[in-house]
């Protein structure tokens, strides 16, 4: 059993990782895992991340008992973090593609009735996976619904072309973000973090509304 409390515990993490040291580890984990986040960000979701577990401890962490302890356990988890955004990074990638495989390519004449078959069946996905419980804790579910939709549109309009590409993709989500936390903190960091945390849900969102109607992603 620890003889640190829990408190003693997150404030030895939080103090290193917002040391010298933390800030050079989250730099060299950016780097090796590609992340769009920078090393700031990676310190702020880890100390937030082991916020919430140990809030959610009846008792200390039996392990860490000294600063070297909580200097690993605050390491482990800064990595785990960083595998966990690099897999998420990839499970992005995969469903712009798919989207880019099954939006039309041109909007010519031709292609308007499977334009509009195409923009119903994934308005009616959304709604399905919306109503069935769809729920991520990141972002609030209007924001990712909004956002979702916004994509959907742009993608239908733009073709496999935009697809192709993620700058247009992350505007779209970032606009909606910021027009409804227009009241909310506007520095860089929160900002940030605010359009990862929901640019995550709205993927999550897409991935559903992908499947329910039997998209194959690879």
């Amino acid at each position: 059993m620890s003889k640190w409390t829990t408190q003693q515990q997150l404030d030895a993490m939080v103090m290193w990782l917002r040391s010298d040291g933390g800030q050079d580890a989250a730099i060299r984990l950016v780097r090796k895992y590609g992340l769009l986040e920078d090393a700031q960000d990676l310190v702020s979701m880890t100390t937030q991340r082991l916020s919430v577990a140990l809030d959610r401890r009846t008792g200390p962490l039996p392990a860490v008992d000294s600063t070297d302890g909580a200097i690993r356990y605050a390491y482990r988890s800064m990595s785990n973090l960083s595998i966990d955004l690099a897999r998420q990074r990839r499970s992005e990638s995969t469903a712009l593609i798919s989207m880019a495989r099954i939006t039309p390519t041109t909007l010519g004449p031709e292609q308007s009735a499977i334009s509009q078959v195409f923009i119903e069946e994934l308005f009616t996905a959304l709604h399905h996976v919306t109503a069935a419980g769809f729920t991520c804790s990141a972002c609030s579910d209007r924001i990712a619904y909004a956002a979702a939709t916004e994509v959907l549109h742009l993608a239908l309009i733009e073709g496999s072309d935009a697809a192709a590409g993620e700058t247009w993709f992350d505007d779209v989500i970032y606009s909606v973000v910021d027009r409804y936390h227009s009241g909310m903190s506007r520095s860089n960091a929160a900002q940030r973090q605010r359009r990862s945390r929901c640019k995550r849900c709205v993927m999550e969102l897409l991935q559903a509304s992908l499947k329910h109607i039997g998209v194959r992603r690879d």
